[in-house]
């Protein structure tokens, strides 16, 4: 589970240690325009399969007496994929560029070369991850790791060497981005030579088809959240307020990044308990709730302390109002990891309409925030409307989730202990703030404070987390 955790945190995080390369070799337009089209990639990748890979998640446990038909169905999951792909690329070349001209209002953000560019390499990630999700339901820790640290390694590379290197600006980091999803894609079929089949099986895809295609209109409203806003405050505003705001979820998308990788280290874990109904363990149901709400809070003042001191990584004017912005959009990032964990109860019993209903009426309640705070507040008003998007997306999912998939949670540990973290925060940055102290003299002080409180809060729990799961790996990995 950790290998999954470390290695599902480190993929997305790749964005967050090339901040200080991307500030530096990028002119602020620049650096909104490549956020941009990285949005642009994660979109695609919701549509471009149809998150067909999403189905992998569960459906794979429909075959759990029987190894054979858990890979007749990574094959033809994989290769349908791949039929997709092939569909929605060809449809994107002809169409991209009218798209484009309708969502974006600046004239650099161009579908030929960069929004094509993205379009492949959202078509061969999606695909790879079929593979990456059936790798990590076996269990086979060292060929996942293999081929995700291959595929993580081969950016970082790609990407110095092109833009760097060939001086290939924007689209050096967009084509090594694609170039290491092709060298991936290249591994797995080396490793699976018989992964592509001709022999597609209707009762595997259409199951699933028909699973993930009512959950597209949630992970629009996730990508909305997470993502979308930017494409809102460049309608709205110019590239430079989409940098600012982009280096500023930068660092807040580690919270993102560590629930993802939380739940997806504990994902297997959890739907196994979840299968046992009444014979399950109810004390590992209860430690990965906490898992997924107090790991993720150790993020928090790392990013205070990052972001109120960005002047130690670059002197861009542009970037030094990030400091001011910082805590509060923790604050609102945070609230969407309560989204995720009450998400994973309705992913479980495949209440995917549920899922659809409930965030059609958050989109809404988003889209109309968008349009009324952004162009009174710019930056502040995208994170207030995403507020009161993550809160009310939360209270949905919480009650739906409940009603289909009843877990028991520590209110003490996924309520109390985050919202005393915040009111520390919040308090610690008013007092020193009225004393005359700058933000980063308050980034330092809280860090000291706010993770040995952490820490302290959730001990018993990580000696619980050792326990229960590392135990069970070891044990594992012997027999």
């Amino acid at each position: 589970m950790v290998v999954y955790a470390l290695l599902g945190f480190l993929r997305p995080a790749i964005l967050f240690f090339l901040l200080p390369f991307y500030i530096k070799v990028f002119t602020e337009a620049e650096y909104g325009l490549f956020n941009l089209m990285v949005d642009f990639g994660m979109f695609t990748m919701i549509v471009i399969t149809f998150r067909l890979n999403n189905a992998m998640l569960t459906f794979y446990y429909n075959y759990m007496d029987d190894r054979s038909e858990q890979r007749h169905y990574l094959r033809n999951i994989f290769t349908f994929s791949i039929v997709l792909a092939f569909f929605i690329i060809g449809i994107a070349y002809y169409l991209g560029p009218y798209i484009f001209d309708l969502v974006y209002k600046s004239e650099e953000v161009l579908f030929f070369p960069y929004g094509f560019t993205v379009v492949v390499y959202a078509a061969l990630s999606e695909i790879n991850q079929t593979y990456y999700t059936y790798l990590k339901n076996k269990k086979e820790i060292i060929r996942y790791s293999f081929v995700v640290g291959t595929q993580m390694l081969s950016v970082i590379v790609l990407q110095l060497i092109l833009i760097a290197g060939f001086s290939m600006g924007v689209q050096g980091g967009l084509i090594g981005m694609l170039l290491a999803n092709i060298l991936t894609t290249g591994i797995i079929l080396l490793l699976e030579r018989d992964i592509i089949t001709l022999n597609l099986r209707k009762d595997m895809i259409w199951p699933s088809l028909k699973f993930t295609l009512v959950l597209i209109p949630y992970l629009v409203i996730y990508w909305l959240m997470t993502r979308g806003g930017r494409v809102f405050l460049e309608r709205m505003t110019d590239l430079s307020t989409v940098a600012l705001y982009a280096v500023l979820i930068t660092f807040c998308g580690l919270i993102i990044m560590a629930v993802e990788a939380v739940i997806n280290g504990i994902r297997p874990f959890l739907f196994e308990q979840f299968a046992l109904k009444e014979n399950s363990d109810k004390r590992k149901l209860y430690l990965m709730g906490n898992m997924m709400v107090n790991l993720p809070l150790l993020a928090i003042p790392v990013i205070v302390l990052v972001g109120t001191n960005i002047s130690l990584i670059t002197s861009k004017e542009n970037y030094l109002n990030i400091p001011e912005y910082t805590t509060y959009a923790c604050f609102v990032v945070f609230l969407l990891v309560y989204a995720r964990m009450f998400y994973q109860q309705l992913l479980y019993a495949k209440k995917s309409d549920n899922v659809t209903f409930l965030s059609l009426i958050t989109v809404i309640v988003l889209v109309i925030g968008f349009y009324y705070f952004i162009p009174l507040y710019q930056v502040w008003g995208l994170l207030h409307a995403t507020l009161i998007a993550n809160v009310l997306l939360a209270i949905l999912f919480y009650i739906s989730g409940t009603k289909y998939q009843k877990v028991e949670y520590s209110h003490k540990n996924i309520l109390v202990i985050p919202v005393v973290v915040f009111l520390l925060l919040f308090g610690i940055e008013f007092l020193v703030t009225s004393l005359g102290y700058s933000l980063s003299f308050f980034g330092i002080i809280q860090f000291f404070i706010v993770v040995p409180l952490i820490i302290f809060s959730n001990w018993n729990n990580i000696l619980a987390y050792k326990d229960l799961f590392m135990t069970k790996q070891k044990h594992v990995a012997k027999s």
